[in-house]
């Protein structure tokens, strides 16, 4: 049963059902929300669930048997990468369609000196000062505790290095502690609601030096940004990273060789425009306009092919061509009423006594769609 499952009251999976009623697909992202979408349907049973994976997190205890009966209620789930897509086939049943789509960004243009020098205000950075600079949750996991122990112990005494904190979370207070030998060289900017992305375009170097990594949109936007990287050698930071041409990948957990990386890096300049103008050029391949069309693909494979008839005769925008087929997600099994109808002889046609004249009365029983894919 999923109601046990902390988080989940009945008023609120009422509420969310309602809302769901009028909807052909919920899509739903990482554990808890998805466990919610899926408690949900049992209300809501016409509308299709997915459920996109962005993090490395194995359920347990009462979550997994919860996410194992999820998994068989679902049309199909998503991994934002090989090292996710791994993880969900570890404990998901066997014949659960899984996925890979991967997270993607939008490709504006390069920044212009004028959005660098708004951006570099904005952060506190004079002129002169080589800007590495980190963008996420301040939590053990994005490892920025690494990140301020590297520039501490190696570029201490290098005085243009400057270290950019974006971000908040529990590691806030040790991390300002940690950094306090850097002096005023230590921007620690907190939560950033609006336009945090923005700020990218005054740093000089991206470090990222997770423990556990998904696909992380963050690094994505670095390289849009067209600023090298360095970050740990995890799987899923060499799908994205090639070592060596648009970032500088090093062992998990060795501070010495992540202070060496950065220091690198902010002693050349040429390098680091190279490495960041191969990161931009990379970065085409991880666009929004691909991963878009690909969950386009998906959600309309997993609508029920009378719904898709119903919807035909309605106007809308047809996805872009794809040179690989929609993955083919689970149907519901057969209701007995539809056994019993398939096993049943077929009707002896009769006569229609209807007069020529008389209106023709209407035999489609099929209900007109109620919504479309979000």
């Amino acid at each position: 049963s999923l109601g046990p499952v902390p988080g989940m009251r009945p008023e609120a999976l009422r509420r969310l059902a309602r809302a769901l009623s009028g909807a052909a697909v919920a899509h739903a992202h990482d554990l808890g929300p998805w466990l919610n979408a899926v408690a949900a349907r049992a209300l809501a049973p016409r509308t299709r669930v997915l459920a996109t994976f962005h993090q490395l997190a194995t359920p347990s205890g009462r979550k997994r048997g919860a996410a194992r009966l999820g998994a068989r209620l679902s049309s199909a789930l998503v991994a934002c990468g090989a090292e996710v897509r791994s993880e969900l086939r570890g404990w998901v049943p066997a014949g659960t369609p899984v996925v890979t789509i991967g997270n993607g960004v939008a490709l504006a243009g390069p920044a212009s000196p004028e959005q660098r020098a708004r951006a570099r205000a904005r952060m506190g950075l004079p002129a002169g000062a080589v800007a590495v600079g980190y963008l996420g949750r301040m939590n053990p996991e994005k490892g920025p505790d690494l990140l301020v122990e590297a520039m501490v112990r190696r570029l201490r005494n290098v005085p243009e290095a400057h270290l950019v904190l974006v971000g908040k979370g529990p590691l806030d207070d040790a991390l300002r502690e940690a950094a306090a030998p850097l002096g005023a060289r230590a921007h620690l900017i907190g939560e950033v609601v609006d336009g945090a992305a923005e700020l990218l375009a005054g740093l000089d170097v991206y470090a990222q030096p997770s423990r556990r990594e998904g696909r992380s949109v963050a690094m994505l936007e670095a390289m849009a940004a067209a600023l090298p990287t360095v970050a740990h050698g995890l799987p899923a930071v060499t799908e994205l990273h090639p070592d060596g041409t648009t970032a500088v990948l090093v062992p998990p957990e060795d501070v010495n060789a992540l202070g060496e990386a950065l220091l690198g890096l902010v002693q050349d300049p040429e390098r680091r425009g190279a490495m960041g103008a191969a990161a931009r050029s990379r970065v085409a391949a991880f666009s929004m306009d691909a991963m878009v069309e690909a969950y386009v693909r998906l959600w309309r494979a997993s609508v029920p092919v009378r719904a898709l008839r119903r919807r035909s005769s309605a106007p809308s925008s047809a996805a872009a061509p794809s040179t690989s087929p929609p993955p083919t997600p689970r149907r519901s099994p057969p209701t007995a009423a539809s056994s019993r109808r398939r096993s049943m002889p077929p009707r002896r046609r009769t006569r229609s006594t209807r007069s020529p004249s008389s209106p023709a009365r209407a035999t489609s029983r099929t209900r007109p769609a109620t919504g479309s894919p979000p």
